[in-house]
């Protein structure tokens, strides 16, 4: 999903696209690499005839202010321009020399906008990081002697905006030593040495514009993902070994499923980081999270494109060697993945003293007010939202019931549901006018870590995570009068009859049927894995109404009691030992002929649509929540919380829970607007499942002998890492299998299948 699809304001989405279509005229997306090879290891390195056509598309004025003569457009817009700039590997230097228009502002030279003349930047004096202050000293106020290190083109500049602990300067490029070296993508480096030259001070900040330039490579980057992988896919598709397409071979489509879901949670961070630019919130460390994605995802696409291109790859007249070559000179350009996962650790800061890690940051102490029965808490800022919740939750949550090593069963977990049912708050995501928060995206994030953060249990929620959405979406009228306030009273918990013996992760294959028999439907044949069947008072299945049509044809949904005569539940005890599973049998069930939900025959389409809302709830980030939470704790509690390497390792683990977070709210977006959701949507549970599974695996390991144990610890029962590496290994094969997934993934999103031919 691009860019300007993620946001809701038209303008915005019209600006975006004119910036797309104008770089179709300079960088094409889908043009040859002709002009850039004539380019590479030349100097200056670039062509000036170009940088003319760039400053008539209006591209270096792009983010200053119109009252000083540009665009005065935000994050966004620079965003997209960056990416189609990746995308065709301009090896003009558009970032570095909006970089020095960004600190100059409103006295950027007349000249530098109209392309008459080139400013490039020289801040850096250390090989990481982003400290513009160091190298260069300033005498008598206007000769600047020192050193400054990587500055990219410098060849190209007509004169250069260094950085000192004083101030900022202009120098000419004549007045300058400049000792240029070749970068892998056919650029150049510079080292600039100053002795005593002369300067002309320049007011303005460094800092800002430094962040901008690190968002802006960061796009950068992943328009050149986005390039090497659609050049990659279309090889996959041409290329044929042993008779067919090697595009058709299960292997490579997982692999280019992981490498496109990289792809898709780098944009869904750049877009977060965009709008904390342009709001001015945390700005540094959603920079930082976003730089050692897209840095790090970008090394890992292009290598792999390689690989999937084979001996070709290794050659240096193939395309897709390029797109590695500029991953290996920018990756680390404003600062590596290294140094922004460092600086974003300082930057959000853990309690991990306390106990538990800060998924984000907070002032204290927090502003509340005490929220009404049912009231839209929507209006509330985000930080009052969040302290209001948390306040509510500790006042309201059974102490008794936190941190629970495995699913509470209804009876168990009552007193909560009724706390949150008398709230109002059962329902996050539905609609208001259905009884539900009708939350944002950001806001039933916060909800979800508050309640991890508070040790919530999970209650049996498929009333309120897949049948409610369904007959909101494609029940009647009766059906959601009747249903929907049942649900949200408690008075109904449902089950789920989806999977047979025969018909796991293919549901297609179910075989159990539904007959019409005058006013009624005769339901015969098994499901099984029915999470919390025992608790269930209804179930919704589906069964096959015509046995002679196709695979995914002839099969309708129908929801029932579980008391109707003719059927029987016996539970199955998973690898925990705990009775979480089922496994149900109709024998002649016999329902009303309006127990079907939707026109007969048509099931697999709702079908679909609830697999949809259970995969973006198996990819809600609120287990990964709570696993990391558990995590924290046992390092405080086995007295480790300071050891260098762990810290590391949490940190790591806690920005990669924020990239999901990020991958959730888009397609959580996606749901808010009523849109319907693709197949895409599985890569959200492909995500989610690896990272949970290993943030319990990082458990494990750090647990020592405790790992053995068949109980949790004695002297904190809430700690048990065994059960919460047991319970996560089912994610990867409920709602779909992983690799059930990626095929999902590999045939309807990126055109690859074994029938390829």
């Amino acid at each position: 999903m691009s860019l300007a699809a993620q946001i809701e304001d038209e303008e915005r989405q019209d600006q975006i696209r004119m910036l797309i279509d104008s770089a179709a005229g300079i960088a094409p997306r889908q043009g040859d690499f002709s002009r850039l090879r004539g380019l590479r290891f030349t100097q200056p390195g670039i062509d000036r005839a170009t940088w003319s056509r760039i400053a008539e598309m209006g591209w270096l004025g792009l983010r200053l202010p119109e009252d000083a003569g540009g665009a005065g457009l935000g994050a966004l817009e620079y965003a997209a321009l960056a990416c189609e700039a990746g995308a065709a590997l301009l090896p003009e230097p558009l970032i570095e020399a909006q970089l020095a228009i960004d600190m100059m502002g409103a006295v950027t030279p007349p000249a530098v906008l109209t392309g008459d003349e080139i400013i490039l930047p020289a801040w850096a004096s250390v090989p990481d990081g982003l400290d513009p202050a160091g190298g260069v000293q300033v005498e008598g106020g206007n000769r600047l002697n020192g050193e400054k290190l990587f500055v990219p083109m410098a060849e190209a500049a007509d004169r250069l905006l260094v950085t000192t602990g004083e101030g900022m300067f202009l120098v000419a490029r004549s007045d300058v030593q400049v000792d240029s070296r070749p970068t892998q993508d056919g650029g150049h480096l510079a080292v600039l040495r100053f002795r005593d030259s002369p300067a002309t001070p320049v007011p303005g900040s460094p800092g800002p514009a430094l962040e901008a330039a690190a968002l802006a490579v960061s796009a950068y980057l992943l328009g050149a993902m986005e390039r090497s992988f659609e050049i990659t896919l279309d090889y996959l598709k041409t290329r044929r070994q042993f008779g067919r397409p090697i595009g058709s071979f299960q292997v490579l489509q997982h692999r280019t499923v992981d490498l496109k879901l990289q792809i898709e949670i780098t944009r869904a961070v750049l877009r977060d980081a965009c709008v904390a630019m342009d709001d001015g919130r945390n700005v540094a460390a959603a920079v930082s999270r976003l730089k050692a994605r897209a840095a790090d995802a970008a090394m890992l696409v292009t290598r792999q494109a390689i690989q999937l291109h084979g001996a070709i790859g290794y050659t240096d007249e193939a395309d897709i060697g390029l797109f590695l070559r500029k991953a290996l000179t920018i990756g680390n350009r404003y600062g590596s993945p290294d140094w922004h996962r460092a600086r974003h650790a300082e930057l959000t800061g853990d309690d991990i003293a306390e106990g538990r890690i800060a998924l984000r940051q907070d002032p204290a102490p927090l502003p509340a007010i005490e929220p009404e029965p049912h009231q839209d808490l929507n209006p509330l800022p985000d930080l009052d939202f969040r302290a209001t919740v948390r306040r509510w939750i500790e006042a309201n949550y059974p102490p008794h019931l936190r941190n629970p090593q495995r699913r509470l069963h209804i009876a168990e977990g009552r007193p909560w549901y009724d706390a949150l049912s008398r709230q109002g708050w059962l329902a996050p995501n539905w609609p208001r006018e259905h009884g539900g928060m009708g939350l944002s995206p950001a806001k039933h994030l916060i909800l979800i870590e508050e309640m991890e953060r508070h040790g919530a249990a999970r209650l049996p929620d498929q009333g309120i995570t897949m049948v409610g959405p369904l007959l909101i979406r494609h029940g009647t009228e009766a059906q959601r009068a009747h249903h929907l306030p049942r649900i949200l009273s408690g008075e109904i918990i449902w089950c789920q009859g989806y999977s047979e013996p025969d018909a796991g992760s293919d549901l297609a294959a179910l075989r159990t049927s539904a007959m019409r028999e005058g006013d009624e439907w005769v339901i015969n044949g098994q499901k099984i894995w029915t999470t919390l069947g025992l608790d269930g008072d209804w179930i919704f299945v589906l069964a096959r109404t015509d046995m002679q049509a196709p695979k995914q044809k002839g099969i309708s949904f129908f929801i029932m009691p579980v008391t109707t005569k003719g059927i029987e539940i016996r539970p199955i005890l998973n690898l925990d030992r705990h009775d979480e599973f089922c496994e149900v049998f109709f024998r002649d069930v016999r329902i009303p002929a309006d127990s079907i939900v939707g026109e007969v025959n048509q099931g697999w389409t709702i079908a679909k649509n609830l697999l949809g809302f259970e995969r973006i709830f198996l990819g809600s980030p609120f287990q990964a929540t709570g696993a990391l939470d558990h995590l924290t704790r046992l390092i405080r509690h086995l007295g480790r919380q300071d050891d260098p390497a762990i810290r590391v390792m949490l940190n790591e683990l806690r920005m990669e829970l924020e990239d999901h977070k990020s991958l959730y709210t888009t397609f959580a977006d996606q749901v808010r607007r009523g849109e319907s959701l693709g197949p895409d949507v599985s890569m959200l549970k492909i995500n989610l499942s690896a990272l949970y599974q290993k943030i319990t695996d990082r458990m494990i390991g750090i647990a020592g002998e405790h790992a053995a144990l068949l109980d949790p610890l004695q002297d904190d029962r809430s700690l048990y890492p065994a059960s919460a590496f047991i319970q996560a290994r089912p994610h990867s094969i409920y709602g779909g299998s992983s690799e059930i997934q990626k095929n999902i993934v590999a045939k309807q999103v990126l055109g690859l299948s074994e029938t390829m031919r």
